[in-house]
């Protein structure tokens, strides 16, 4: 018996023939989208085969062995020794009994050798050496026998050893670079063994639902409707990449369903709670009811989990192995391999046979928009499709495609739908600060919702505490809540359902009493959340995410008054020169100067964007330099040189550590406790769950800035969350009325 697995326990053959159904079922599938090139299914077949037989080796046996309690087998090598089974893999094929040629061997050992990505690259001299210590031609023989392999033991082949060194060397990289052919079989063929090998560990299908027709459960629930312009323009070009800019309420996510339809797809949004909604919406079985719809975020599971009418955990894991039907996700799980880190291949190859939905673009920063642009060639090149949908799109964007030219215009199509119907947004500017108005604003929460944006944490902090202070000094009962990034995940989440309960989208068409008073919030409800306000109070920033923080007043509401509903302060913004760009929101500010107390229209809105983000706009901001320096990052990015997590952590642009205020020492404690204590495996990750809920993200460089001494928990497993002391940050929040200010640093940073 060769043990590939311990828990549970499996052979190298049952797990062999799990990839093998898997292959089957995705050639079955979507095997006509991705290539009919028998070669290549071939190779692919052979990749399965031999991926793990290197695991046959004796150290590798006795690793298995000592965690099932099994007597070890015989053997001089000490396990300090061991050599990963994916190089000696490449050792044991049956070279001279396999007839590829020069290329696809290459692309096989490349596969083969490098399914699991190690920070030690391979010496072809010590792998020799290795299998002549562990791995016996009788075992082989055996191990061929018991997986029904028609071959012969052979001397580990030289040739391929050197090619396996050589993959990760220059010349390898200029044929990836240099020939978008091998390229593209490359990614191919590495990338559909990881999803195989990672869907067999997993235990799931690698594909599912692949009958499922988003397209026509969309047309079925739309028909007692007329379709909209942009919903017959989404079905007309569904062969096509499509560019659509879109007011909302006009239909958007209806139409990308639309456009999608019977294919595989992913849908981005940049935030998590707008991704959880849409997967409430599209997965309810009396609306849209799509079956198989995965979530896919860094805390999908938890939501997943939370609910009662699936089994949360089965669909996270086949999220999680790309699997779904139509997944909802953020970039960063799907869309970095722009950076070409080392296993770059799964994520690009499942695009070959996909479609991408990329909502809401401008929402990004300009290092994240162009390692999108870079993504749409990339899936474009290897035979995917991309629909871009937004409000407002940065002519910067549509100008950077044209210009490059990798994706031929006839290949792509660009349509604007503006709602002008819908009138929504009469606006003022002040030539005053945000906090010289919170008297105005108290009076206009007697009787309203009134939503207030600042740009940084630390200015809401201080516009709450004004507001509060106000209200206790006139007598007014005016309710007021705060939320930003600052507080925990507990009450972050809390704070999140009170203010969709208070002001949730539709809520003028229900019955009952209306409740009134006044949110504080930072950029965190500019996308994330579905809500509809009265009044918007913001300070000024650049247009787009103006815009969208309107999208939050008068969301789906008609606006017939004669008074602005949204007011807007443009003296000492919080956040010049380190949440945004200075310049750009000065232009913004400009822009907008014409349109003082009038309505301002959706194509105004979209033309105001396009305008302010062209190249010629934006020279000489920081926004166009980041931008162009960006995408000549990912053209001249180099092959494998970053890991997944590193990629993910650029992506991001920032990095974040995850901490727990020292208030909930003795609570924390105790589930650390628990988790200690607890051996099954699922109890241990609810313990882990309630302990995360504790923590909140926050940015290195502004605990570097404060120079905040972090104290990381001692426990196994949890030393990426850290206690942040009373000394440098106190927490401030009551459960019971939703009041406080989170965690407020010991002196303000006005970074977000």
């Amino acid at each position: 018996m060769f043990y590939a697995k311990s828990h549970p326990g499996e052979t190298i053959k049952e797990h062999s023939a799990q990839l093998l159904d898997g292959l089957n079922l995705l050639q079955k599938t979507y095997g006509h989208k991705i290539t009919n090139d028998d070669t290549f299914w071939k190779l692919l077949k052979t990749a399965v085969l031999f991926h793990d037989i290197g695991k046959a080796n004796v150290l590798f046996q006795n690793k298995i062995r000592k965690f099932r309690g099994e007597e070890p087998l015989p053997c001089c090598l000490s396990p300090r020794d061991e050599i990963p089974h994916n190089y000696v893999s490449v050792a044991l094929i049956p070279y001279k009994q396999l007839s590829f040629t020069k290329d696809e061997w290459r692309l096989l050992v490349a596969a083969i050798g490098y399914h699991h990505e190690r920070n030690v690259l391979p010496n072809s001299r010590d792998i020799q050496e290795y299998v002549k210590q562990t791995v016996s031609k009788e075992t082989i023989q055996a191990l061929f026998e018991d997986m029904e392999l028609p071959y012969q033991p052979e001397e580990a082949s030289e040739r391929l050893l050197d090619w396996l060194e050589k993959d990760r060397k220059s010349k390898y990289a200029a044929a990836l670079h240099g020939n978008p052919e091998f390229f593209k079989k490359h990614v191919l063929l590495k990338g559909l063994l990881h999803r195989l090998d990672h869907a067999a560990s997993a235990h799931v299908d690698v594909e599912t639902g692949a009958e499922e027709n988003a397209g026509e459960k969309t047309r079925r629930f739309l028909s007692r409707f007329e379709l909209r312009p942009a919903q017959h323009f989404a079905i007309q070009h569904a062969d096509r990449n499509v560019i659509m800019v879109a007011s909302t309420g006009i239909g958007k996510t209806e139409s990308a369903l639309l456009w999608i339809g019977e294919q595989k797809a992913f849908i981005t949004l940049p935030l998590r709670v707008s991704l959880n909604a849409m997967y409430d919406r599209l997965s309810d079985r009396d609306k849209i009811g799509l079956q198989h719809v995965g979530l896919l975020h860094s805390s999908s599971f938890d939501y997943l989990s939370e609910k009662a009418e699936i089994d949360g955990e089965e669909t996270y894991e086949v999220s999680r192995q790309l699997s779904q039907k139509v997944t909802l996700t953020t970039i960063d799980q799907v869309l970095k391999f722009p950076f070409l880190y080392k296993g770059f291949e799964k994520e690009l190859a499942t695009f070959a046979y996909s479609k991408l939905v990329i909502d809401e673009i401008q929402a990004y920063d300009p290092n994240i928009a162009a390692m999108l642009v870079k993504a749409l060639e990339m899936i474009v090149k290897i035979g995917g499709k991309f629909m871009v949908m937004t409000a407002t799109l940065p002519k910067l964007y549509l100008e950077t495609l044209c210009s490059r030219g990798i994706i031929p215009e006839d290949q792509w199509v660009h349509a604007s739908f503006p709602n002008d119907d819908l009138k929504r947004h009469r606006i003022h500017t002040y030539s005053s600060e945000i906090l010289d108005v919170t008297d105005s604003i108290i009076q206009k929460g007697k009787n309203k919702k009134i939503l207030v944006i600042c740009n940084t944490v630390d200015q809401a902090i201080r516009v709450y505490k004004q507001l509060q202070t106000e209200c206790e000094r006139t007598g007014e009962q005016i309710p007021v809540w705060l939320l930003h990034a600052r507080f925990i995940k507990k009450h972050k989440s809390m704070l999140e359902q009170r203010v969709t309960q208070f002001a949730g989208s539709g809520w003028h068409q229900t019955d009952g009493e209306v409740e009134t008073g006044i949110w504080v919030t930072t950029q965190i409800v500019e996308a994330s959340l579905d809500v509809d306000f009265d009044e918007l109070y913001t300070e000024m920033c650049p247009l787009d995410s103006l815009f969208q923080r309107m999208g939050r007043c008068y969301r789906i509401r008609p606006y017939s008054e004669e008074e602005p509903n949204v007011h807007i302060f443009t003296w000492n913004p919080s956040g010049m020169g380190t949440v945004y760009d200075a310049k750009l929101v000065e232009m913004s500010q400009e822009s907008i100067q014409p349109f003082q107390d009038h309505i301002l229209l959706e194509s105004e809105k979209m033309k105001l964007v396009e305008l302010l983000y062209s190249r010629k706009s934006l020279r000489g901001t920081s926004f166009l330099q980041k931008f162009d320096d960006a995408i000549r990052l990912f053209d001249n990015q180099l092959f494998f040189e970053t890991k997944s997590q590193e990629a993910q952590e650029m992506l991001r642009n920032i990095r974040t550590l995850e901490v727990i205020p020292w208030k909930f020492r003795n609570e924390v404690e105790e589930w650390v406790h628990r988790l200690e204590r607890e051996t099954d495996k699922k109890r241990r990750r609810k313990w882990r769950q309630e302990i995360e809920k504790m923590s909140v993200s926050l940015n290195e460089k502004t605990l570097n800035y404060r120079n905040v001494a972090l104290i990381p928990l001692e426990t196994i497993g949890l030393e990426y969350l850290s206690w942040i002391m009373d000394s440098d940050a106190k927490y401030e929040f009551d459960e019971q009325t939703l009041q406080g200010s989170g965690l407020v640093y010991k002196r303000g940073t006005d970074i977000m």
